[in-house]
C-alpha cells in the first residue's frame, strides 16, 4: 500500500488521532521485538490500518495503556493491546512487501539508482527470511502475486482491471487471512477493492514518472489519462466505502471511514491537481 491508506487529520476527533497513533506505535514496537531495531524504518500507517481493520472485525477486545516511543523515551504515546496475531500479521506482510518492493526497484531502477539498493539488499533477505518461516503461505501468495503482476505488466493492450487484479486479489487474500465463514468473504471483497483503489492510485500519481522513464503505467494509453484515473480510483473507492459498511469494524469504523472516504480522496484530490495544474504538459 506504501502511504496511499492515511487519515485526513482535520475530520478526526483528538481522541480518534491518539488511538490511531496508538495502533501504529504498538506496530511499531511489535516489529522490533519480531524482527529488529532497524524492522521499525519499514513502518508505515498502512501496516497500521490493517491491524486497525483486523481488530475491528474481530470479537476480542482491546485495552488501551500509557507507553513511551523507543527512539524517543522523552515522548509518550498509547499501546493498544489486542489478542489475536493482528500486529504479528502486520509486521511480516509489511517485511515481505518491503522486501519485494526493494526488488522491483532493483529490476527497474537505473545503474547508479542502484547500487545502494544493492547493498540494502542482504539486510532485506535476512528479514524476508525470517518472515518467510513464520507465514510461508502468506510469502508465496505475495510472491505468486508479485509474479501475476510482472507478467500482465508485460502484456500489450492490457486493460485497466486485468492490470490491478494481481495485486487487488493479493489484498484480499492478506485481509482475509486467518478469518472463516462469511466474515472471510467480506475482508477478501474489502481487500480486494483497496487493492484496486491502491494501484489505481498509485499509477496516476506516478504516471509522469513512468512516462519519463517507460516504465508500465495502466493509463499510458489514455487519450485523458487524468479523467480515466480519477474515474478508475473513484469507482474503487465507492465500492470499498460499500464493503466498509457492510463489515462494520467495532472498534476503529469512524477512523477506518475518514482514512477511506476522507484521507484517500484527499490523496487523489492532490494528485489531480498536480497533473491539471500549470507544471505539467501530458505527453503527444
Amino acid at each position: 500500500m506504501f502511504g496511499y491508506v492515511t487519515v485526513y487529520k482535520p475530520e478526526l476527533k483528538i481522541k480518534e488521532y491518539e488511538a490511531y497513533k496508538g495502533v501504529y506505535c504498538t506496530l511499531c514496537k511489535q516489529m522490533g521485538k519480531e524482527y529488529g531495531l532497524m524492522s521499525r524504518f519499514l513502518l508505515s500507517y498502512d501496516g497500521a490500518f490493517f491491524v486497525m481493520y483486523k481488530i475491528g472485525i474481530s470479537d476480542n477486545g482491546i485495552s488501551a495503556e500509557n507507553s513511551r516511543c523507543t527512539f524517543n523515551p522523552c515522548k509518550k504515546c498509547l499501546k493498544i493491546n489486542c489478542s489475536g496475531n493482528a500486529y504479528s500479521l502486520a509486521s511480516t506482510i509489511t517485511v515481505i512487501l518491503s522486501y519485494f518492493k526493494l526488488r522491483d526497484n532493483i529490476n527497474d531502477g537505473s545503474l547508479l539508482k542502484k547500487i545502494p539498493l544493492y547493498f540494502l539488499y542482504p539486510y532485506f533477505w535476512r528479514l524476508k527470511r525470517k518472515a518467510q518461516k513464520k507465514y510461508p503461505d502468506i510469502f508465496e501468495t505475495v510472491k505468486r502475486g508479485m509474479e501475476r503482476q510482472f507478467a500482465a505488466e508485460k502484456k500489450e493492450n492490457i486493460s485497466l482491471d486485468e492490470a490491478a487484479d494481481a495485486s487487488a486479489k493479493m489484498l484480499g487474500y492478506l485481509f482475509a487471512y486467518g478469518e472463516n465463514g462469511d466474515k472471510a468473504e467480506s475482508a477478501e471483497k474489502f481487500g480486494y477493492q483497496l487493492g484496486r483503489a491502491v494501484y489505481f492510485l498509485d499509477a496516476f500519481d506516478d504516471y509522469e514518472k513512468d512516462m519519463k522513464s517507460g516504465s508500465f503505467n495502466p493509463f499510458k494509453n489514455s487519450k485523458n489519462f487524468t479523467d480515466d484515473a480519477l474515474l478508475a480510483v473513484n469507482l474503487s473507492l465507492g465500492e470499498l466505502s460499500k464493503q466498509l459498511k457492510a463489515n462494520k469494524l467495532n472498534n476503529f469504523n469512524t477512523i477506518a471511514d475518514n482514512i477511506i472516504c476522507d484521507g484517500m480522496s484527499y490523496r487523489l484530490e492532490k494528485t489531480v491537481e498536480k497533473y491539471r495544474g500549470d507544471k505539467f504538459e501530458q505527453p503527444v
